[in-house]
């Protein structure tokens, strides 16, 4: 088992994951990902984190890798969804 990156929080970081996580108008996926980077820099293990939350380990996993990568802009950013766009044209070969 891969073991999980060690996430340690400035201040500020902190600071900002708390309002994230008890925001009211705080999207909902931006409360989650932020509870998850304070539980996890707390030193609490993925699969107890993901049961304490209600989500999966994977889910768990990838926004503490996410953070560990790119911190508090890493959990505000949303991927694109779907295939990425066509414009159409093809090759003939």
């Amino acid at each position: 088992m891969r073991a999980a990156p060690v996430i340690d929080v400035t201040d500020d970081e902190r600071t900002t994951l708390r309002r994230f996580a008890r925001g009211r108008s705080t999207p909902a996926r931006l409360v989650l990902r932020a509870k998850i980077v304070l539980r996890a820099a707390e030193g609490k293990w993925n699969k107890d984190i993901a049961q304490e939350l209600g989500t999966s380990r994977k889910t768990v996993g990838l926004w503490r890798e996410r953070f560990a990568d790119g911190r508090i802009e890493a959990i505000q950013a949303d991927a694109p969804r779907g295939a990425p766009a066509s414009d159409g044209c093809t090759r003939a070969q």
